[in-house]
């Protein structure tokens, strides 16, 4: 019987091009849902754009663009962006859409009504390439260690969330889901940022910030981009099915960050559910930093940052997705590092997966084997090992799951080069049966990771035929 699962990435600013960290959260998730797809769940995609905000604003007026224009142009490169990197999303969310400023400002109607919103003074470090308040732990050199900016003094009457008032009820909630949170080393920094909270400024000043939903019953006031945005999430399913559908999707939810907003989603949005008397997040992939190949964060000032769309260019989509889920840690920060890229591309795609396919595939061929039977100890590792990479998946350890398939393939090399079919006629048809059900199996597993590579094997498989699947890449 399928089930239902909702899969979600954060929603980037709208205004500045994709990263190669972006590219890194939306292939992961893109892999996940091609994974359970294939386990049988029905699974709802949602990614999509933050279009709100004072840098949104200031930069259409930099270009002289009025500001909905500006998204509207934005939205598009975003949108092409999911399309180069084969996202295969079901619904893209825009934060200008009058469906979601409609339900922002219901919901905060009713957090109003609950008593959870107030009005107070706040002052306080504003970092606006963030959209969020900074303490000086957050700062090096006074400055903001992301945008290398010294963050505005902000001395504003706003509303405020009572986020203090649900602390012990998400710390017991914490304690009782074990598996909320991948990794689960992280558990302990978030227990500490909520431990730490207090409640936060959840609106700005027209004045400061002019484009966003405006406060009901406070023409004065724009809602914060942060508490807005964060509710495209549960949004995203009540718009665009009936709400027990919703809910049956949200009963099994993933959302994937990474590791700066933690707070956010982890705590803050957290708090936001409890509030709405809606069941939290059912887990929390915090994925790595994608650092340069120095080793080094990512910065126009050393000049190591590297373009998403180009390296598709220069490698070819199998190859970026490849490496952004088998050479780039799931959990860990990792270099962006082309060598390597290439390197295990050649190893592990043009070499055990392709090599393998081809002279299975040809042997075969050669013989008019059109039908298999797999039988033995070898048709009872490759299903043991098909369990593990299930149970990997399924756990999202997306790097686990990848390595195994590779040791599932040099399992199949390894037999291929003992058993010799082409010297060993008694045995030739029982060995190419077996390889021929592990590289099926093989296709399945690999298609989150290399959808495009894995259609051409399957109709390479259907029509019984040698075929190239992965070109080489010329290092130096």
């Amino acid at each position: 019987m399928n089930r239902n699962k909702y899969i979600t990435t954060t929603l980037p600013y709208i205004n500045s091009k994709p990263h190669i960290g972006h590219a890194l959260e939306f292939i992961q998730a893109d892999a996940l849902k091609r994974y359970f797809e294939s386990a049988g769940y029905n699974v709802f995609l949602n990614v999509g754009v933050d279009e709100h905000g004072s840098k949104v604003y200031l930069k259409s007026q930099e270009l002289g663009i009025e500001t909905q224009e500006y998204c509207n142009q934005q939205a598009e490169q975003w949108i092409e962006f999911c399309k180069k990197f084969n996202i295969s999303y079901d619904n893209f969310y825009r934060t200008t859409n009058i469906d979601h400023k409609n339900r922002v400002q219901k919901f905060w109607v009713d957090c109003v009504e609950r008593g959870d919103i107030y009005k107070s003074k706040y002052k306080g470090k504003y970092c606006i390439g963030c959209e969020s308040f900074k303490v000086d732990k957050d700062l090096v050199n006074g400055k903001c260690s992301d945008h290398d900016t010294v963050p505005v003094e902000l001395d504003e009457e706003n509303w405020f969330f009572r986020s203090t008032k649900y602390k012990q009820h998400l710390l017991d909630w914490l304690s009782s889901s074990p598996d909320f949170l991948k990794p689960s080393f992280k558990i302990t920094e978030l227990v500490n940022l909520i431990n730490e909270s207090e409640d936060i400024s959840i609106s700005r000043s027209k004045t400061s910030v002019p484009w966003g939903v405006p406060v009901p019953g406070d023409e004065t006031q724009t809602i914060y981009v942060w508490f807005e945005a964060l509710l495209n999430y549960i949004f995203a399913l009540e718009y665009n099915m009936p709400e027990k559908l919703a809910d049956s999707f949200w009963s099994d939810s993933l959302q994937i960050c990474g590791p700066d907003n933690i707070r956010f989603q982890g705590s803050i949005f957290q708090a936001f559910l409890a509030s709405a008397s809606k069941s939290h997040t059912s887990q929390l992939l915090v994925h790595g930093t994608v650092l340069g190949a120095d080793g080094k964060k990512m910065s126009k000032t050393l000049g190591n940052g590297v373009d998403p769309i180009e390296q598709i260019e220069k490698y070819g989509i199998d190859a970026v997705r490849y490496y952004a889920l088998a050479g780039i840690s799931t959990f860990y920060n990792s270099s962006w590092d082309e060598k390597e890229l290439a390197m295990m591309c050649n190893n592990d795609l043009a070499d055990s997966f392709g090599n393998l396919f081809a002279r299975v595939m040809h042997l075969r061929s050669t013989k008019g084997f059109s039908t298999f039977v797999a039988s033995g100890q070898f048709t009872e590792h490759v299903v043991e090992s098909v369990a593990a990479i299930e149970k990997s998946w399924k756990s999202l350890e997306i790097n686990t799951a990848i390595k195994q398939i590779l040791e599932l393939l040099s399992f199949g090399n390894k037999y291929m080069n003992e058993r010799e079919p082409w010297k060993n006629p008694s045995t030739e048809r029982e060995t190419l049966d077996n390889l021929y059900s592990l590289l099926l199996n093989a296709v399945i597993l690999l298609n989150p990771v290399v959808p495009n590579m894995c259609v051409k094997a399957r109709e390479a498989l259907k029509k019984k035929e040698k075929v190239i699947l992965f070109e080489k890449i010329k290092i130096g």
